[in-house]
């Protein structure tokens, strides 16, 4: 199970600024499609960043994820800011949840875990069951341009340097499958000793828009809008590094 030891590499790291510019740019684009949910479902929510945001700006917020060692975390910071949460362990092809939502989110390229064309639209139909007639699903996903220019460009690389962690990435892509593999090997520091080595393998399969298109089609949802850069809004490219989508509920 990924995420285990890599959680609190996770935390300490720059990945929760990603949670946090998502939160900054969203209620632009809810203004934008009139939009004004009141109940929110954070899919593979992490270590809560995102979900604690929008639940203090008074969203009724309902985060899981898959790792239970980053809903932990993620309790441990709902708690800290007094925020009343609720987080499950589950996972996002197969939603157990007794309740619907306005709105759905999924974040950072958590989709891309998803190795299978069938489980993505096994995912999307998930989500699906979870949206309220008039609900939203948000999502974005790194690109095939991006998983292999990440592989060419930056084959090793110097992740992150502190006094108290070392983090080093090593990226792999084949072209068969599209799926890239990011080997993660950090260290943390405690009381001036090199005391825990992480070692972890991620993988994740780029997927076209076609792809995605299709078994958003599948699952029953139509897409309201599709962007290669969301602060702009503008149409994905060849050389996009992400795709965002916002989709609703088939007519």
């Amino acid at each position: 199970m990924i995420y285990r030891e890599f959680a609190r590499l996770y935390t300490l790291g720059d990945f929760p600024e990603f949670s946090t510019y998502m939160g900054q740019l969203l209620p632009s684009i809810l203004e934008q499609y009139h939009l004004q949910p009141t109940t929110i479902l954070d899919v593979a929510c992490g270590e809560g960043t995102f979900a604690v945001m929008m639940a203090k700006q008074g969203y009724k917020v309902t985060g899981i994820d898959q790792s239970p060692e980053m809903l932990i975390i993620a309790r441990k910071k709902a708690q800290a800011e007094n925020i009343a949460l609720s987080f499950h362990e589950m996972d996002m092809r197969h939603l157990k949840l007794q309740t619907t939502f306005d709105l759905v989110t999924c974040w950072y390229d958590s989709l891309n875990y998803i190795l299978t064309l069938d489980d993505i639209e096994t995912t999307f139909t998930s989500v699906s069951q979870h949206m309220n007639p008039d609900g939203r699903f948000i999502f974005d996903l790194n690109t095939i341009h991006w998983l292999r220019t990440l592989a060419q460009r930056y084959a090793v690389r110097v992740e992150r340097e502190t006094n108290d962690i070392f983090q080093v990435h090593r990226h792999s892509y084949d072209e068969n499958s599209r799926i890239a593999v990011f080997h993660i090997v950090g260290f943390l520091k405690e009381n001036d000793c090199w005391i825990r080595r992480v070692d972890e393998h991620h993988h994740q399969r780029g997927y076209t828009l076609d792809e995605i298109r299709r078994c958003l089609k599948k699952a029953g949802l139509a897409e309201i809008a599709c962007w290669g850069n969301l602060e702009e809004r503008l149409p994905v490219a060849a050389n996009s590094k992400r795709m965002w989508f916002l989709v609703k509920k088939s007519t």
